[in-house]
């Protein structure tokens, strides 16, 4: 569950070395460009305005738990993280765990720069983290059609379905990746953790890809929306119940939920 109120200023200065950063431009009303350095394992990185409400969202709200996270891991987990957006829990879980291994898959060309702006500064996460501009399918196709918000600012609402987001008035054409291929591709037998948060193609990424692939996958991380009757939270987490997961679930908000699944 999301933490709210004062409690997010508590995960800032848990996860953050330097929290005043925020607190000054929080009271001042700046806007500006703000940079930030994590703990104990230090990745420095920048966060323009655009992105500040996914930094809060990671950082302070902390919507990935990440201290029972890290505590359930491996010390060398291999993650997959679909929907990357600018990297921020790559950064995150980099502070925590400093010898995962994430393989990062983001449609948007400002995100990826971003990460490999964040690359280009903090080598272990070059080291760590392969960045892939794929867009990610369940169904094999060379390009998915995103709709996304008309700006060149960083933004988190991109979709494969149209109507999903009324701010997403621009059509782009991505080259796209299944997931199938990814999981076959990845050294080893299992994915520690797979964190996905791809705005309603949740459902066709596993729906679509091989029960046997999917169930590498050790644990998951996933931000599923309720589309329809057909494809919503319960009939999701029933999929994954049946191939032999326990599934657990809160609400984000009136048609998003932050799901939980662990291997039996």
């Amino acid at each position: 569950m999301p933490v709210t109120g004062p409690r997010r200023y508590v995960n800032l200065f848990r996860n953050i070395r330097n929290p005043l950063e925020y607190v000054f431009d929080k009271l001042h009303h700046r806007g500006r460009m703000l940079h930030f350095v994590t703990k104990p394992y230090k990745l420095g990185f920048d966060v323009p305005p655009s992105l500040y409400q996914v930094f809060k969202e990671i950082f302070m709200a902390d919507v990935y738990n990440i201290g029972a996270l890290a505590r359930v891991l491996p010390e060398n987990p291999v993650v997959i993280d679909i929907g990357a957006n600018a990297g921020f829990f790559d950064i995150l879980l980099l502070s925590k765990i400093k010898n995962a291994q994430i393989y990062a898959y983001e449609p948007l060309s400002s995100n990826v720069e971003r990460m490999r702006s964040i690359a280009s500064s903090n080598r272990r996460f070059d080291k760590s983290v392969t960045i892939s501009s794929f867009a990610v399918t369940g169904k094999p196709c060379e390009m998915l059609r995103l709709y996304a918000q008309d700006t060149e600012d960083n933004q988190v609402v991109a979709s494969s379905l149209e109507g999903f987001n009324t701010d997403n008035t621009k059509e782009l054409w991505i080259s796209a990746i299944t997931f199938s291929k990814i999981v076959a591709e990845i050294p080893g037998t299992k994915i520690d953790l797979l964190k996905m948060d791809c705005e309603g193609s949740e459902y066709d990424i596993i729906l679509n890809t091989p029960p046997d692939l999917v169930r590498r996958v050790q644990r998951m991380l996933i931000e599923v929306h309720d589309i329809d009757n057909q494809f919503n939270v319960n009939s999701f987490s029933h999929y994954l119940f049946e191939l032999g997961y326990d599934v657990k679930y809160t609400s984000i908000n009136g048609f998003c939920y932050a799901l939980e699944a662990c291997k039996k």
